[in-house]
């Protein structure tokens, strides 16, 4: 009934617990596809020591992005539904009994997804991911447009509808993800199927500037630039609506990398934003804001130490 597949690198740490989430789940009609993508860490022989409960495929060489590894293991799946999981996620034991009994419930939903729990590297629980922020069961473009609010790891697609969403190898400049969203959206007039209940855990890993994903933070910006440069929105949003969107996730930018004390990203996100909404006077107020804190820090820094001659 059910292909669960897993993208596998250097995940040695949290490996073994998300395999035993997918094990154990009481809906046991599925096959487990987990594809490697050349770990050099002890992946490999974790996901070997589970025998023929796990059908383990393993690349020659690294990918260098996850949707590889997964398409990889879609396209051998046999399932009436296909689920994704990570490496350093996990479900709810009922995760699957319940979201197949959905999907089986509405056919006309191509994709369905969960509340996820937040969790941290020991898996201790803190919240749950995206807590009144998602939509209900129906269109959902214009909300995925404000804020990218869909776990991977909750996802379940209704056959070959993930793997045939687009080519992950054309997606690796952004969020390949958030493209997948609007190419399946594209294809499902029914929209996206929630339910409302955390039936995975997410699990939040080391945040931080120094892994050069600065572009990235807290708003993806370059996965709505790739947006924009596809033809996937059309018919689903406005070009002005996702224009709107791209100058929102700009300023958000702009403030945390301010605020942060990095006023030259900071002014990377406000020029970006203002050419999409050359009117909107929050831009110019920004750009006043980052000088003026540049400045701050800057005597700060300046300053001598307290109790010096």
């Amino acid at each position: 009934m059910v292909s669960v597949v897993m993208p596998v690198y250097n995940g040695a740490r949290t490996l073994r617990a998300a395999i035993d989430a997918v094990l154990a789940q009481t809906f046991q009609d599925f096959e487990f596809i987990a594809v490697d993508d050349a770990s050099t860490d002890d992946s490999a022989a974790i996901l070997r020591s589970y025998g023929d409960r796990i059908r383990f495929i393993r690349r020659e060489t690294n990918s260098g992005i996850c949707e590889v590894a997964r398409s990889q293991g879609l396209a051998l799946a046999r399932g009436r539904y296909s689920a994704l999981i990570d490496q350093d996620d996990l479900w709810e034991p009922t995760k699957l009994e319940k979201q197949v009994a959905f999907m089986e419930a509405q056919p006309e939903l191509l994709l369905s997804h969960t509340y996820a729990w937040v969790v941290d590297g020991d898996g201790r629980r803190s919240e749950i991911r995206h807590d009144g922020r998602i939509p209900p069961t129906g269109p959902c473009a214009r909300e995925l447009l404000e804020h990218c609010f869909i776990t991977i790891s909750t996802i379940m697609v209704r056959g070959r509808t993930w793997l045939e969403a687009g080519n992950a190898a054309d997606l690796r400049a952004a969020n390949s993800d958030f493209l997948y969203f609007f190419s399946i959206l594209r294809k499902s007039p029914a929209g996206f199927g929630f339910i409302p209940e955390p039936l995975a855990s997410y699990r939040r890993g080391p945040q931080g500037m120094s892994r050069g994903r600065w572009k990235w933070t807290p708003e993806d910006v370059p996965a709505l630039d790739a947006l924009a440069r596809s033809e996937l929105w059309k018919g689903l949003v406005t070009r002005g609506e996702l224009r709107a969107a791209i100058a929102r996730a700009c300023l958000a930018n702009a403030e945390h990398h301010s605020h942060a004390g990095f006023p030259g990203r900071a002014a990377y996100f406000a020029v970006r934003g203002w050419r999409q909404r050359p009117l909107d006077p929050r831009f110019p107020v920004e750009w006043t804001k980052i000088a003026a804190r540049a400045v701050r820090n800057w005597f700060r820094s300046d300053a001598p130490a307290a109790g010096a001659t």
